[in-house]
């Protein structure tokens, strides 16, 4: 598909605001659509909040904080297939996750027996830690979660996650193992103070696949999709700036015609995307904005990560956990010199998140480092040995959007106005907040823009849709109630 583009020579057809996931997501389908994209970014440096650099102690590739991604991320996996580094992605499928739980390393598998019969296999090992009447008390939770429509589980976003648990059954004992932990990993806040659409979205994903597998970028982020994602666009005859803050829409009459930059010269377009997360877009728009007004309504979930290097290596894990505890600080633990393909150092490069960092604001980068090196040394002892030759501390002020109650039913539609689109993470994807939803954004926001130049093509795929015995509970869309 090619479009003639209309605009002259001096100014674009579309002007993409940031180079994070979704900008450039979106800004590669409508160059290779033929439009002329111009993308602005206010930093020196593509990628957003998944970008990576050279680290100045070591010169090796860091990324802002470590990150997965899942095998049900297909508009994610399509954009690396497209740009040439799918390959770049080190997927972990002999099991899903190990947990050190006090002290035990509890190693959790899917496969085998179909949706949602498939994690019956891991009995054994949560039984380790639960009895079996709090395991049972999921039932009721399970059965509705899985007959219910989305729009059923979206009517649950007045609700916490602990406060809807708590209806349908299921233990506090049970809550404090699992549920907290599984809001903090994936949602990045508390599950007193999480939407119970959120986390029953996630378990309705949870349920309805028995494939699940986590993927390790083998590269920095940057190299991974930012940098070959700027070499496309470039091919494709779009332009990247950076350092251009923008400060505003440019406006013809009412019609969008473009932005204003800080310095106060303008670039005009028939279409603007913005592709930034909800803090930044109260520089663009005006307070009385629409879109301004539902962007305040974004908290940002602050986290913090550390990276670090041994003189030899620790562990043969890719990757673990550890059950959120407000007494402890990391949740995930990465050891990268096991994914990067000896690109690392002779040792071990551990990474770590400090996930809703609030409590270790007030630390110093020491004292994170070392409450760090006592967290991987419960999981590998050989840590206490071994002499660390470098580490970093990176506070990043948001991770994601807070996924409080009523934040679903507030993210917004894709086309905002006339000329004006949104893309990011935190727009309405039907996903939680993460890359692939970013990814998806964009290509919403590409599909929108092509479509008000009379052009009907679907760039996004589908979120996935949950199989085996969990598509026959399901009932209809139309279905009211539980």
């Amino acid at each position: 598909m090619t479009l003639i583009p209309d605009s002259t020579p001096n100014q674009a057809d579309v002007i993409i605001v940031g180079a994070g996931i979704a900008g450039l997501s979106c800004a590669t389908r409508l160059a290779e659509a033929g439009l002329r994209v111009l993308v602005l970014e206010s930093s020196d440096v593509p990628g957003g909040r998944a970008r990576s650099w050279a680290d100045p102690g070591t010169g090796i590739d860091v990324d802002i904080g470590p990150h997965v991604l899942l095998n049900k991320y297909p508009n994610m996996r399509a954009l690396l297939e497209c740009l040439g580094t799918a390959d770049q992605i080190c997927w972990q499928t002999e099991e899903l996750l190990t947990v050190l739980d006090e002290g035990k390393h509890l190693q959790f598998k899917v496969g085998g027996l179909p949706a949602p019969l498939h994690y019956v296999r891991n009995l054994p090992q949560v039984l380790r830690k639960v009895p079996l009447h709090h395991l049972f008390s999921n039932i009721r939770l399970g059965w509705r979660t899985m007959r219910s429509t989305p729009q059923e589980l979206m009517s649950l976003d007045d609700q916490s996650g602990r406060d809807y648990l708590r209806s349908v059954g299921v233990s506090p004992g049970f809550i404090d193992w699992f549920w907290a932990s599984a809001s903090m990993a994936i949602l990045n806040v508390p599950v007193e103070q999480c939407s119970a659409a959120s986390l029953m979205r996630l378990l309705a994903q949870g349920l309805g696949h028995n494939d699940l597998a986590f993927g390790f970028p083998k590269v920095g982020l940057s190299e991974l999709y930012a940098w070959p994602a700027i070499r496309l666009l470039e091919r494709s005859g779009g332009e990247i700036r950076f350092n251009r803050a923008v400060n505003g829409l440019h406006r013809r009459d009412a019609d969008v015609a473009g932005v204003t930059l800080a310095d106060g010269s303008t670039v005009n377009a028939a279409a603007v995307v913005l592709a930034v997360q909800p803090t930044a877009i109260e520089s663009v728009l005006p307070p009385d904005h629409s879109l301004a007004s539902t962007a305040a309504r974004f908290e940002p979930s602050p986290y913090v990560s550390c990276y670090l290097w041994f003189d030899r290596p620790l562990t043969n894990a890719r990757f673990w956990a550890r059950p959120w505890s407000p007494e402890c600080f990391n949740t995930d633990f990465y050891d990268l010199s096991n994914i990067r393909n000896g690109a690392t150092g002779p040792g071990s490069m551990i990474a770590t998140n400090i996930i809703w960092s609030h409590r270790v604001a007030g630390m110093s980068d020491q004292a994170i480092i070392d409450a760090t090196l006592d967290e991987i040394a419960d999981f590998a002892p050989e840590a206490r040995q071994a002499h660390l030759v470098n580490a970093a501390v990176h506070r990043i002020p948001m991770s994601v959007p807070c996924a409080r109650p009523g934040i679903e039913t507030s993210r917004p539609q894709v086309r905002q106005e006339q000329g004006l689109f949104v893309a990011g993470d935190w727009v309405d994807t039907g996903l939680p907040f993460c890359m692939e939803s970013a990814t998806r954004a964009g290509a919403l926001a590409a599909e929108q823009v092509l479509a008000e130049r009379g052009v009907t093509v679907s760039l996004a795929l589908p979120t996935p849709v949950p199989g085996g015995l969990t598509k026959w509970l399901r009932r209809n869309d139309s279905a009211k109630g539980f």
